[in-house]
């Protein structure tokens, strides 16, 4: 098989793992739940009122690998109920309908079952083995397997010959007595059906063993969509167990947007996991975002702020759907492939230098042909880091950002040279189609991978050179913020000083973003008023 066939098909294999176990609203888990239990009460009536049983029971066990691969937390073992004339007595089919139809979290798992008679105590109670092997002995070396639908009928006419066996030797003790066939069985993985790794997985170090962190952003807008978010959240999180990443993600039908943090000694491989889905492969705008200096263990595990203490910028891996990746207000979507230049960093950071020598130069035909420089953040991220020339929106939200640009470029030419920027590009290529599509510009650039890859860019291929943007980027993780030059453009909230450093209100009802100084952040125990501090 070809690696790019071997990669196609290891990924299929994961999606259709997934396929069954769409995540459902607590309404519909209860739904389910009353029907089982009508069912079943059913079952158990009909038996009543027969003079011999009716009914197997299954007692259901899963091996400790699934459950920790499926993440099961309450569905480990259980008790199911059958038909004797179902054809969950007859077919490795009917078996296995009538055991997911319980454990719905096995989903599409290719799974065995080792099947065996129950152990009966003295007090008439059924003991069920565990799955720990003592002295050597493996609890399941009785048990056998299903193969075909004949080892099934075989294994339930076992369970009933053991059954009347049973109850004739305890004939005189009514109490002993079973009430019906019994079987054990015990689901393990079928590791024979799984597909050989991709070659994205051949020889991976162990992320345990890496010494540091990388943070990294990306975002992709597929022109086909993400059909089903619910089900590509679940087989994304599989195919990204193997790397141990962390991280923020969120999907929607529009595209998938993702802020992460992934062991350094396999982000190459996790790059190559990444490319190789169609969902996001070429799709992934300006490749992966990849921060140009990584943490220590020791760092990342300080590096974040979380009410005033250290934290990890990210503590676990949360994915989550979401109507759309950036919430923009608009009642319509636009077309995300269709949003203006994408203008590379270098290039971008010589056009702010013309600007910037355009203004200086006193020229008003220079000063008029130069571009409009729009901060598409929000006001609480351009308060403390901005590009030299950039004119910001002054919004408190994302969604405010159109009547914004309504009123700043009402009167302004079609053909108006006009650059936009955000932190990692995501936002601008909302702006970029709005602009184009929806208000008419014509010369509109936006920064390819935003901030962050501006700073990669400058620190790899000109450090030399001194950077545009000054101050510090805002963030979207524990860290808040990093500092790209030492300008402290911030104001202090609570004393007008100059500074950089952010953080969030320690008051819990509050909470708000706010700049403030380490002195002020000090005396107010990281609050941003004295009536905050004073709360309760």
């Amino acid at each position: 098989m070809a690696v790019d066939e071997q990669i196609a098909a290891y990924l299929s294999f994961l999606r259709d793992s997934v396929k069954e176990f769409k995540p459902l609203t607590r309404k519909e888990l209860l739904e389910i739940e009353k029907s089982r239990n009508l069912k079943l009460r059913s079952l158990l009536n009909a038996e009543s009122q027969s003079e011999v049983t009716t009914l197997f029971e299954i007692r259901v066990s899963i091996e400790s690998i699934l459950v920790k691969e499926l993440g099961i937390k309450k569905e480990k073992r259980g008790r199911i109920f059958v038909d004797v004339e179902s054809d969950g007595v007859k077919s490795i089919r009917g078996l296995t309908d009538e055991i997911k139809s319980y454990f719905r979290v096995l989903g599409s798992s290719a799974i065995n079952y080792r099947v065996g008679l129950p152990k009966v105590l003295e007090d008439g109670s059924i003991y069920a083995p565990e799955e720990k092997i003592e002295d050597g002995v493996d609890p399941f070396q009785q048990f056998w397997t299903l193969n075909n639908d004949t080892d099934v009928e075989k294994s339930f006419l076992k369970a009933l010959d053991f059954f009347k066996s049973y109850n004739e030797q305890v004939a005189e003790n009514v109490s002993l007595k079973l009430k019906r066939p019994c079987l054990l069985i015990h689901i393990e993985k079928d590791v024979e059906s799984e597909l050989p790794q991709p070659l994205y997985l051949h020889n991976m170090p162990s992320p345990k063993d890496t010494t540091h962190m990388t943070m990294l952003s990306f975002y992709s807008f597929p022109p086909f969509g993400i059909e089903d978010p619910d089900n590509f959240m679940i087989f994304v999180k599989k195919a990204w167990e193997p790397f141990d990443c962390l991280g923020r993600v969120y999907i929607a039908n529009e595209g998938i947007n993702a802020q992460m943090a992934v062991p350094t000694n396999v982000i190459q491989n996790f790059r190559k996991c990444c490319h190789s889905i169609p969902e996001m492969g070429k799709h992934i705008e300006n490749g992966i975002n990849i921060d140009p200096i990584p943490l220590t263990i020791e760092e990342f595990a300080v590096a974040g702020n979380i009410d005033g203490k250290e934290c990890p910028p990210f503590k676990n891996l949360m994915l989550k759907v979401r109507q759309k990746v950036v919430a923009d207000g608009l009642d319509h979507t636009l077309d995300w492939e269709s949003a203006g230049y994408d203008m590379p960093p270098l290039e971008w950071h010589q056009k702010l230098q013309e600007a910037r020598e355009a203004k200086q130069s006193g020229d008003d035909e220079k000063i008029q042909k130069a571009p409009l420089i729009f901060d598409c953040r929000n006001t609480y991220e351009t308060n403390v880091g901005i590009f030299e020339g950039a004119e910001p929106l002054a919004t408190e939200n994302f969604r405010d950002s159109w009547d914004a640009f309504k009123d700043k470029l009402k009167d302004k030419p079609k053909d108006t040279p006009i650059m936009t920027y955000c932190t990692g590009g995501i936002r601008c290529v909302k702006v970029g189609a709005y602009l184009t599509q929806e208000m008419g510009f014509t010369n509109v650039a936006r920064l390819a991978g935003g901030i962050i890859a501006y700073d990669r860019t400058l620190n790899d291929q000109a450090p030399e050179e001194e950077p545009m943007f000054k101050g510090t980027n805002y963030v979207f993780d524990g860290r808040v913020g990093r500092q790209i030059t030492d300008d402290a453009l911030g104001q202090c909230i609570t004393c007008d000083g100059k500074t950089n450093l952010l953080s969030n209100c320690m008051n819990v009802d509050c909470h708000k973003r706010m700049v403030q100084c380490a002195k002020c952040s000090e005396s107010f125990r990281g609050c941003c008023s004295k009536k905050c501090q004073e709360r309760p």
